[in-house]
């Protein structure tokens, strides 16, 4: 009993003695911290405001509060170990006001623990810009001399006025000017010899402005931007000349040979309002001030830093910056930065910083913060942060875009992986200001993360992009998860090949479910832009209760590649061109249970039938499309499956239970698309989708600062005009020796190889066209040209004059659009020694070494003879002709591809004149020999 007493007082005795020690614990923790523009770093931080003798109070800057967080718990340091510091969390607490930034707050791993929170309901600013003052009007222009720009030691490449960006002096002021023409250069990856440092412009375009090495030419390549210091402009030839080359994954003018571009900077184009002008020399700034601006009472600011927040952690050396928390914050005023050889990237502006970076972060939080007014990204959690949370952020006025998840490059660790990330209920928009090939939310090379809630809009490019590999390799994109996002109004005819979603890569685990996306208008060349859009081989998503509507080229692209996905319970509504790009592959994917409503345009895009004819003509499955619901309001004849009815497409084992009905849609016309109760949908197995829950969520000033029945209804652009048949009648005469030839697309121009106009010899007048083949040329078929004359009905002749080398092979073929090689049509091969083949036989021999002329034709059409007529005429001598050669594909109805390759495996060439492409009515091809 004695014991058992002496051991119940000995417990109670310890217990008093571990309550007394953590009291005394609880009270040795590092109090709250107080930042205030009216603080002092030399203070003690603990008080909210300035004491009323003014010798103690908050601190003055975040940098201040930090320090002294180190050097308490440095003091501390000798009794703590490292995680118990982290339990010591601090917060402190930021007042309102606006503070200017003299370097970027950094924060380190033993600054871990800490909370940097927006006081109560104030609006804290931190500035990496300072306000520009000392203006004079000079005519319509304000100047102000800014000594540093001229001492050297600051220059920018941004300004903002009353919380405006303003426009660098450009030209032209809206638009574009236009490429007049390329110029010869060294061959580039892609197999192009065109110039990657100079252009030819039209005279007047550009100028030899003073401080010309200050100018930037903007280069405009369909889905990126490049920005370009210049070296020198000759008016003479009307050729400007970078500073250095444009790097290889892109060429000028690598989709359209007259390529936009703008000129930026230069004092001589400063001629409207809102327009600025920075002298590097003399440090004088120029601003011709908007209506209504006064001077004394207008801001100016001009950003003096590049990066304003960085998570400073390294993943490879385990060196983690954890718990740390950025609260109710607002970063403003960042620059960017020009590289002396010039900015370009492959894509999404992938090389481009952000303006908060983190690196070895782990269950870090950027939550109600803003960023703004910057020149790069907003945010990006790049290398090795783990369990982190951006939440509830205003990301706008972006040079590029809002949210950066992961690299590039793969990891070779996990724990140099970024991965679980939850990017939810940001207000992402006004992005590519400077960058416009921009994102909203990019996530590469990183699993696990989950995009959530946000609202994404008014970007230049995509609105998401997840993953960063184009082929089947393995990859670290997988298990994410991008549900109940509105992503809508993106690219507005800047750029184009984008997506409201684009993605890339296998991705098992990955899911896109719950969004609205919709108002995907990108430029015209090319004329791409899809809601979700699979790029590349992406394989292996979840794909489901997403509303789609309103973009150009259609709901949803999956192209060739990984595939396997799984597409259910989807509504793809309101396309201008096409509703649906799907690709057939190994891997086929599931189509069920979606609505796809047209009011205009096709289906199908006709390339997807190509794929979908090898899959049946190798009798493997094409994919599993069921109980889906199409509907066109034009009538069931405007709804085809490709080429194929209905009931033909089902006859090919393709939506056997589907219907062609009316969804019985709510309010199409308001984008209402709530089903009504006699919906043949539901029969079919469809659910509901809820978009009440999609974009953001929380208090009701957050949730309506963009909220989806706020969105306009924008009408859809009118389809594009089916393609006109092309007809060709080409002596080559017009187009000036060593151009390729007008109207056709040229390939394979390499090791020597060329197809180009010549003056060597000609059947008729001085051009021909002279197509120049290589030994180290492969594959074998290459170089080749080919135009596309869209003819669909009738009879279609093809003639030329040809002269071959000794050596020299080729062969002229047609192609309707439908799957290689079951689409060729007329097919006839010609070598050296004067062989002409068709169909593995030699017909005749024609003399080597000189002109004669050769014609194909044959009638067009599903009911056309399956035969084709071939006459050959030697110089001033007697017509061969040669009826009923079979047409060997199976699906070939149309020509829609007439091409010439050269196939010779030697240093040879051959030569064609007087080539003509025509079609007449409908009529017999009659045979005659």
């Amino acid at each position: 009993m004695r014991t058992n007493c002496a051991r119940f007082l000995g417990a109670v005795g310890w217990m008093v003695f571990l309550t007394a020690a953590t009291l005394a614990s609880e009270s040795a923790k590092p109090p709250d911290l107080y930042v205030a523009t009216t603080g002092n770093d030399t203070w003690s931080g603990r008080l909210s405001a300035p004491n009323a003798g003014r010798t103690d109070g908050p601190l003055a800057t975040l940098t201040g509060a930090r320090d002294a967080i180190r050097k308490n718990r440095d003091q501390r340091s000798e009794v703590r170990d490292r995680k118990s510091e982290i339990r010591d969390s601090v917060t402190v607490h930021v007042r309102g006001g606006v503070y200017r930034l003299n370097a970027p707050f950094v924060l380190e791993p033993q600054d871990s623990g800490v909370t940097f929170a927006a006081y109560q309901k104030e609006k804290p600013v931190f500035s990496g810009g300072r306000v520009v003052t000392g203006f004079r009007r000079n005519g319509k222009l304000w100047e102000a001399e800014i000594p540093d720009v001229k001492a050297g030691q600051w220059y920018f490449r941004q300004l903002f006025v009353n919380g405006q960006r303003r426009q660098r002096a450009r030209s032209p002021n809206t638009g574009y000017h236009r490429i007049a023409s390329q110029l010869p250069g060294p061959r580039d990856a892609h197999g192009k010899e065109i110039a990657r440092d100079k252009f030819v412009f039209k005279p007047g375009d550009i100028q030899p402005w003073a401080r010309l090495g200050d100018v930037n030419v903007v280069l405009m390549h369909s889905w990126e931007t490049s920005i370009h210091p210049l070296k020198s402009v000759d008016t003479a030839s009307n050729v400007v000349t970078f500073a250095a080359p444009l790097k290889e994954w892109w060429c000028i003018g690598y989709w359209e040979k007259n390529a936009r571009y703008y000129v930026e900077n230069a004092l001589e184009l400063l001629d409207q309002p809102g327009e600025w002008y920075l002298n590097r020399e003399t440090g004088v700034l120029s601003y011709w001030p908007m209506p209504g601006e006064r001077l004394g009472k207008t801001e100016v600011v001009a950003p003096r830093l590049i990066e304003l927040v960085r998570l400073a952690g390294n993943a490879d050396e385990s060196r983690f910056v954890e718990r740390v928390t950025l609260q109710g914050l607002a970063f403003h005023h960042s620059d960017w930065i020009l590289d002396p050889k010039g900015n370009s990237s492959t894509q999404a502006a992938v090389e481009v910083p952000a303006a908060v970076m983190a690196d070895g972060a782990l269950n870090c939080v950027f939550e109600r913060c803003e960023v703004a007014h910057v020149g790069t990204y907003g945010v990006w959690f790049r290398r090795g942060c783990k369990d982190c949370r951006i939440q509830q952020n205003r990301l706008h006025d972006l040079g590029a875009g809002g949210v950066r998840v992961g690299e590039d490059r793969m990891a070779k660790t996990d724990t140099a992986e970024s991965s679980r990330t939850l990017v939810d209920n940001n207000h992402i928009f006004d992005g590519g200001r400077v960058y416009a090939a921009g994102v909203g939310v990019w996530v590469a090379q990183s699993s696990h993360n989950r995009i959530s809630h946000n609202d994404i809009h008014d970007l230049l490019y995509s609105g998401m992009s997840i993953g960063w590999n184009w082929g089947l390799e393995t990859n670290r994109t997988h298990h994410n998860v991008m549900e109940f996002n509105h992503v809508h109004d993106c690219v507005h005819g800047t750029l184009s090949d984008a997506g409201l979603i684009y993605t890339l890569g296998v991705s098992p685990g990955s899911v896109i479910r719950n969004n609205i996306f919709h108002d995907m208008w990108p430029y015209e060349q090319p004329a791409l832009g899809w809601g979700i859009y699979l790029d590349g081989r992406t394989g292996d998503y979840l794909i489901e209760s997403n509303v789609v509507f309103n973009t150009l080229s259609g709901g949803l692209m999956f192209n060739n590649g990984g595939h396997a996905h799984l597409i259910r319970n989807n509504i793809f509504a309101f396309s201008a061109n096409q509703a649906l790009w799907p690709y057939s592959e190994k891997r086929p994917s599931t189509l069920r249970n979606n609505i796809v409503f047209l009011t205009q345009g096709t289906l199908l895009i006709p390339h997807g039938e190509r794929s979908l004819n090898e899959r049946l003509a190798a009798k493997e499955p094409p994919g599993d499309w069921d109980n889906n619901l199409y509907w066109h309001t034009g009538g069931t004849d405007q709804l085809r499956f490709y080429r194929h009815t209905f009931k033909e497409w089902q006859a090919l084992g393709l939506d056997r239970h589907s219907l062609v009905a009316d969804p019985q849609f709510a309010n199409a016309a308001r984008h209402d698309f709530r089903l009504k109760p006699q919906s043949p949908a539901l029969a079919l197995g469809f659910q509901p989708i809820d978009t009440s829950h999609v974009g953001l969520y929380g208090d009701p000033a957050w949730v309506n600062e963009s909220r989806h029945d706020q969105c306009r209804v924008h009408p859809l652009p009118p389809p594009p005009p089916a393609p006109k048949p092309l007809t060709v009648n080409d002596d080559f005469e017009k187009t000036a020796t060593g151009l390729p030839p007008n109207n056709a697309r040229v390939d394979g121009e390499a090791n020597g190889a060329s197809i180009r106009v010549s003056d060597e010899r000609a059947a008729n007048g001085k051009h021909s066209l002279k197509i120049t083949d290589s030994k180290t040329l492969k594959p074998t078929w290459q170089p080749h040209f080919y135009y596309q004359p869209h003819m669909t009905s009738g009879i279609v002749r093809e003639s030329f004059d040809v002269w071959l080398a000794p050596e020299a092979q080729f062969g002229t073929e047609w192609r309707d659009s439908t799957a290689y090689p079951h689409n060729i049509g007329p097919s006839v091969s010609f070598s050296g020694s004067g062989g002409v083949i068709v169909g593995g036989k030699t017909l005749t021999r024609m003399p080597a070494g000189a002109w004669f002329r050769v014609e194909i034709e044959a009638a067009l059409g599903k009911n056309a003879p399956r035969t084709f007529k071939l006459t050959l005429t030697p110089r001033d001598g007697v017509p061969q002709v040669f009826g009923d050669l079979p047409i060997s594909g199976s699906n070939f109805h149309e020509v829609h591809w007439l091409g010439f390759s050269s196939t010779a495996a030697a240093d040879t060439a051959f030569c064609l004149d007087n080539l003509r492409i025509s079609q007449k009515p409908d009529k017999v091809v009659r045979s005659s020999r």
